[in-house]
């Protein structure tokens, strides 16, 4: 009966899985209840998604000047009205020269593209004025245009919009590209993720079987821990296809966890029956239960106890990854002992390795004093490299070196000064009557000088660039006219200005009401960390020198709030691992009953995880939210075999403290050995990815292992000797 339901569950669930669907969205990990993400959405009230494009560059070679290759490419952007999802475009084709006329205003296209000999002077123009030229680059090898788009809710309607572009860039024949933007990011990661996913699963489980064969010599024993493995994985995959959770840069990590969590629960019930000397078959497998259900309950308990603790941070991801991976650990534990014993046959060979068990316990107990000397000397070593860890994120840097994306975003720091959008809303305050009050346009003023002068970007545009557009329009369309006028050139040129607003020129960066605008430009990949540091000196200088009676300014966009994110999740995720050694130190208490017990099960899982932030300290591998959770997750993983060997312990009868280690080494340790060396092994894998996210987690997390099934091998016996 249990073989049936065991089989027909299976295929149920294995038919959930194309539900399942890879997604990454930057808007995903800002924190709800977050007092800069609630103003934040009112900002995206009035002027949308600032991520909400993509930037192209188009390059030729000497120059961009040139009418056929000017021709080609407004014949391409003319055609990009069809393209659904298309909200519009800024590029020099679309900008206009206004110039003031005996007949009123006058409009003239900024660029002739088929007449040679006006493209001359429109280049002059253009390659000289504050803001045409911020759409050609400087040497003028290459022009970039900016296509708005919808927010698009879907991943679908994404690749819809993606697609479309790219077909219409081939049908027109632009070839020397570069594309820039939300999509094109987002499109690269889930790639990466779905890559890695599927790659490292399969070579995951592959190496589990290779060691699984090794070690035991056996495929009937070897099937046992596979099956489980798998099938625990299917069960929770299957219902996060039915609950139609899109598996992220961080749930990705809930597969190898379960694997490797499953496949630990079965080789202690293995191990178990193999140690077992009864002869009745029955009798044996009931011993073999009894031995590890308890030890195997509270470390599923202790681990899904850990990884629900997550459930504290207000962020979606964080709390997907903690719900499933507390559901996987405990669906692991169920199908263990439901149905693995269903696996176990009579002609399981007795237990045939031999180690050293007596030697090793006592060349520990005679080197006691080394071993707690090199643990001192270690750990002053770790304290060390952990206080140079510092927190920093660069988005682009998870990509491979030799990334077409990320050498793309580099171009356009480069060369047009910037990729990643960057925001500051400037309200009127008490004193201003509105943005286009002129006490209020000289603070702004203030802002903006210090942005060029001091803060480092280059382009963005605010309502100060009507006003000085305004001016030159006024004083006959000159280039060097497009500057602040004084105040009574301000008071004369109300009429232009309303012109413009009724032209829609004035929507990009200011409401309706005249009650709220906004800076809107471009930065570089600086990093969180320097990002931060010059908003906060820019913050700063606005307290000091801009009068708050007449102007209010705060950051806002998508940069950010995910550099502050970054920040405050990474932290965030270090309290929710000391909720998780709270919750976790409750349940260890429960079963030992002795504080005494409950301190030593802790220490051998600290240090792994102090060691390995040592080493990234060391390396210069900055803390940011996919390095944070690795401790998490070493954390809820390496607390199993601390358990498993604090269980077998507590189970010896032996006076002796030499022989109660023995005891416990002989019962416990080759199965703590065994499925340390499979973790490791599996997670050593993910080094093999160019993907910088997935690198970083195997190699922190084997390291972790590594430490941790050293520790409990070496430091937790010595902690135990005397302890009753």
């Amino acid at each position: 009966m249990l073989y049936a339901v065991w089989l027909i569950s299976i295929a149920f669930f294995i038919a959930q899985f194309p539900k399942l669907s890879v997604a990454f969205e930057f808007e995903k990990f800002f924190a709800d209840d977050n007092e800069d993400k609630v103003f934040f959405e009112k900002h995206v009230e009035k002027f949308g998604y600032d991520n909400d494009y993509l930037l192209i560059t188009i390059e030729h070679h000497p120059s961009v000047f040139d009418t056929e290759f000017l021709t080609k490419v407004e014949n391409w952007k003319n055609g990009l009205d069809s393209i659904g999802g298309l909200v519009g475009t800024q590029s020099i084709f679309d900008l206009k020269h206004l110039i003031k006329s005996p007949y009123g205003i006058t409009a003239i296209p900024l660029i002739h593209s088929q007449d040679s000999e006006k493209l001359e002077s429109d280049s002059s123009r253009i390659m000289s004025h504050p803001l045409y030229s911020n759409f050609v680059a400087k040497d003028a090898s290459s022009l970039i245009i900016q296509l708005n788009h919808k927010h698009f809710k879907s991943p679908k309607n994404e690749q819809v919009f993606f697609s479309s572009l790219k077909s219409s860039l081939i049908q027109h024949k632009i070839e020397d590209y570069r594309l820039v933007g939300k999509l094109v990011a987002q499109k690269s990661f889930i790639d990466h993720i779905r890559s890695d996913f599927s790659i490292f699963l399969g070579l995951g489980i592959l190496v589990t079987i290779i060691l699984l064969l090794l070690i035991y010599r056996s495929f009937n024993i070897m099937l046992l821990p596979l099956l489980m493995s798998l099938s625990s994985l299917i069960y929770l995959l299957g219902l996060m296809a039915i609950m139609k959770i899109e598996l992220s840069i961080l749930s990705v990590l809930i597969p190898p966890i379960i694997l490797f969590v499953s496949t630990s629960d079965a080789i202690h019930l293995v191990n178990a029956y193999r140690q077992n000397e009864e002869e009745d078959f029955l009798k044996r497998l009931k011993g073999a239960i009894k031995k590890v259900f308890s030890p195997t309950l509270l470390t599923s308990i202790t681990t899904a106890l850990g990884f629900f603790s997550l459930l504290i941070l207000p962020t979606q991801p964080i709390q997907e990854l903690g719900v499933f991976a507390g559901i996987g650990v405990l669906i692991a534990f169920c199908v263990n002992f439901l149905f693995g014993p269903l696996l176990i046959r009579r002609n399981y060979r007795r237990q045939s390795i031999k180690l050293p068990y007596k030697l090793w316990a006592m060349k520990l107990i005679k080197g006691r004093k080394a071993v707690f000397l090199i643990y001192f000397i270690l750990v002053i070593v770790a304290v060390v490299g952990f206080s140079q860890l510092k927190s920093d994120a660069y988005l682009l840097k998870d990509l491979p070196e030799n990334s077409q994306v990320r050498s793309d975003f580099k171009y356009l720091d480069k060369v047009f000064g910037g990729s990643k959008p960057w925001e500051m809303a400037i309200m009127p305050a008490m004193k201003a009557e509105d943005v286009m009050d002129y006490n209020y346009l000289q603070e702004a003023l203030k802002i903006e000088t210090y942005l060029k002068d001091s803060f480092g970007i280059e382009n963005f545009f605010s309502p100060l660039d009507l006003v000085k557009y305004a001016n030159q329009i006024d004083k006959g369309g000159a280039n060097r006219y497009y500057e602040f006028p004084d105040r009574s050139d301000f008071k004369s040129q109300k009429s232009i200005r309303n012109l413009l607003f009724n032209r829609g020129i004035a929507n990009a960066v200011m409401d309706s009401s005249g009650q709220y605008a906004r800076i809107a430009g471009f930065i570089p990949e600086w990093g969180s960390n320097d990002t931060q540091n010059r908003n906060h000196k820019l913050e700063a200088f606005i307290d000091r020198k801009v009068n708050e009676d007449i102007l209010k300014a705060r950051i806002t966009g998508t940069t950010y709030l995910i550099d502050k994110s970054n920040e405050s999740l990474s932290m965030e995720l270090l309290q929710g691992l000391l909720l998780a050694v709270f919750m976790i130190a409750i349940a260890l208490a429960i079963y030992f009953k002795s504080f005494k017990m409950l301190l030593i099960s802790l220490i051998p899982n600290f240090i792994p995880l102090l060691f390995t932030a040592g080493i990234m300290g060391f390396m210069g591998v900055p803390l940011k939210l996919t390095t944070a959770i690795i401790f998490v997750v070493a954390f809820g993983i390496a607390v199993d075999d601390t358990i498993h060997f604090l269980g077998a312990y507590k189970k010896q009868k032996a006076k002796s403290p030499l022989w109660r280690i023995i005891k416990t080494f002989k019962s416990a340790g080759l199965a703590i050995l065994i499925t340390s060396i499979l973790i490791i092994g599996g997670f050593i894998l993910f080094t093999l990815s160019s993907f910088a996210t997935t690198f970083y987690l195997g190699l922190f997390l084997s390291l972790a292992m590594l430490f941790a099934l050293l520790t409990d091998l070496i430091l937790l016996p010595l902690l135990l000797k005397n302890v009753n």
